[in-house]
């Protein structure tokens, strides 16, 4: 007889011949009712099988956050288990995770929270547990045109799709920012907290059992030959998914990769998903294939510190390279092995830096960076220097990336909140210590994000012009034995002034060690220029002034004396000069 207890997603309890218990998840704006030919084929391929599919909230317009539904399927599943145990029934032989698209990745999720994993911490709200007594019975894990490594916006999508994809994320964006909503869509994209927690997870998930001598389950992945939604960099993650089974599934995109029942490839889907589902792991790893030709990069399991040097805004970031190779040099006394990370993610103009989803997408790039080397070099330790927008790319990445970490950290030119909590990122163990450079005129810092500051409009801030709060003053004088959160007051100049080449000692020094080297060789001041500091007080001010000027500028052209179409014409001209100096700024 079936059990009646119910759970948070109204699914049926097993009954007491089942020896298997296969979850299925649908995708994205999809039901319970799209899976059924999924869970018919399941039962077609196996016997004595109970299946559950839960009815996720993942509709158009949900913002349900995709932890928390990993966590109450996690519950779910717990609770299949705890009801065999409390009739005395036999435990099921096998558990079987499916998900499609979406859920796919909240399956993969639901896997890492039942082994637990010690090496990448899990979310605030997630279950922090040791590893479930059913987790060794998941056995596989079944991904139908899963997003392996989120979706994106690249020319491998037809035209309909890139344009449907770009207007619900400008909606989406817009959502955010006025409502503080996420749309649960935008928890997948990639480089998403979501999705890089998942993936660095995953990671020292495997790396943990492969030390414990316990086998990691079977992850097989279904893709469609024409999917129209996930590029093939997307759909395979060499970092998390390079020990993936990879089969095609024949003349089927992203979303019908499920149709079973389709009068003319219907058979054809079926067929390799239940291949997917029962077959052993050596035949599938006979038939398995990669969907693109990628670049396999070599794991350097012999490096031992990775440096990430990250530019701002209207930067190419040719120095970094330059900073890089100093830290690896001096890195060489006491003998370390140093590999670097000095990508760039573009010259960004002012108006655009200001725009919080630009600069979110930019914090989703540095993490997409983060995981490829935390995969490369997995016995390396991270450190990080950032000018300008990449001080606020780690900031905000230490805020929502739990698993990020990072030992010593250089700021320079830094456009993070003087109020950061520096010391609450030190205990969660994400920075060990940090060395923060504050210019005696850095006005682009004082006057632009110092406005914002000051009207607590953005996250924007002034530490590369007023210092941090929690900071302690390195100029030669150690101070009191405060947490080790270091500052040089004040470099003389301006917002680029700490990464002249007489500094790049001072930078590395501290990179290496993780202190202040004592003898500074850039010119230090006092104070700061008293100009700059005047003007910073009153930066909300001085853009409200700005802001007029444009204005009485623009009714001054449109008073003028002329034809309509003159003026027209010069209202247009002048705007058009106003943006582009805005954006060149």
């Amino acid at each position: 007889m079936r059990g009646s207890r119910k759970n948070a997603f109204d699914v049926a309890m097993s009954e007491e011949n089942h020896v298997s218990l296969v979850v299925v998840l649908h995708a994205f704006t999809f039901g319970p009712a799209n899976m059924r030919p999924v869970c018919n084929a399941v039962r077609q391929a196996k016997e004595n099988v109970h299946v559950i599919t839960p009815a996720l909230p993942l509709g158009l317009f949900s913002t349900a956050d995709a932890n928390q539904l990993a966590s109450d399927l996690l519950e779910c599943i717990e609770k299949q288990v705890q009801f065999r145990s409390s009739r005395g029934w036999d435990k099921f032989r096998e558990i079987v995770f499916i998900g499609h698209s979406l859920g796919a990745l909240i399956a993969r999720k639901v896997y890492v929270l039942c082994c637990g994993t010690p090496d990448a911490p899990f979310e605030a709200d997630a279950p922090w547990m040791s590893r479930r007594q059913w987790a060794g019975d998941v056995k596989r894990i079944v991904l139908l045109a899963g997003m392996n490594r989120g979706w994106s916006i690249t020319h491998h999508l037809n035209i309909k799709t890139a344009i449907q994809l770009s207007i619900g994320g400008a909606f989406g964006h817009l959502l955010l920012s006025i409502f503080g909503a996420r749309l649960v869509i935008f928890e997948v994209q990639r480089g998403s907290a979501f999705l890089t927690q998942l993936r660095l997870q995953w990671i020292a998930l495997a790396r943990h059992l492969d030390k414990e001598g316990l086998p990691m389950a079977t992850t097989v992945q279904l893709l469609g030959t024409i999917d129209d939604l996930v590029s093939p960099d997307d759909n395979i993650d060499l970092e998390t998914g390079r020990d993936f089974l990879y089969l095609d599934v024949p003349h089927s995109g992203h979303g019908n990769v499920i149709e079973f029942d389709d009068p003319e490839f219907g058979e054809e889907r079926r067929t390799a998903f239940q291949e997917a589902l029962v077959e052993s792991v050596d035949a599938l790893r006979q038939k398995s294939i990669l969907p693109a030709d990628p670049d396999l990069a070599q794991v350097r399991p012999d490096v031992t510190n990775v440096i990430f040097v990250i530019h701002g805004i209207r930067d190419a970031g040719y120095w970094t390279h330059k900073i890089a190779r100093k830290v690896v040099a001096m890195g060489q006394s006491p003998p370390r092995i140093y590999a670097s990370e000095t990508s760039t993610y573009g010259y960004v103009q002012m108006i655009p830096f200001l725009l919080p989803s630009r600069r979110r997408q930019k914090v989703q790039w540095l993490m997409d960076q983060y995981v490829e080397a935390k995969f490369l070099y997995p016995k390396a330790t991270f450190s990080y220097v950032g000018h300008s927008n990449g001080t606020y790319l780690l900031a905000n990445a230490l805020e929502n990336y739990p698993a990020c970490r990072f030992d010593n950290v250089v700021f320079a030119g830094s456009v993070v909140r003087k109020d950061f909590d520096w010391n609450a990122a030190i205990a969660r163990g994400q920075v060990k210590s940090v060395l923060n450079y504050v210019a005696t005129a850095d006005r682009v810092v004082a006057w632009f994000p110092g406005a914002l500051e000051e009207l607590r409009l953005q996250d924007l801030g002034t530490a590369g012009h007023n210092g941090f709060l929690q900071a302690r003053f390195e100029n030669g004088d150690p101070g009191l034995p405060l947490p080790p959160i270091y500052e040089r007051r004040y470099v003389r100049g301006g917002h680029g002034s700490a990464l002249v080449e007489k500094n790049w000692d001072d930078i590395a020094h501290f990179v290496v060690n993780g202190k202040p080297q004592e003898k500074i060789h850039i010119e230090m001041a006092d104070t700061r220029d008293w100009s700059v500091v005047c003007v910073g007080w009153i930066a909300p001010v001085v853009w409200v002034v700005l802001m007029g000027l444009v204005y009485l500028g623009a009714t001054k052209v449109w008073s003028l004396p002329w034809p309509e179409w003159a003026k027209t014409s010069s209202i247009i001209v002048y705007a058009a000069l106003i943006w582009r100096i805005l954006t060149r700024f």
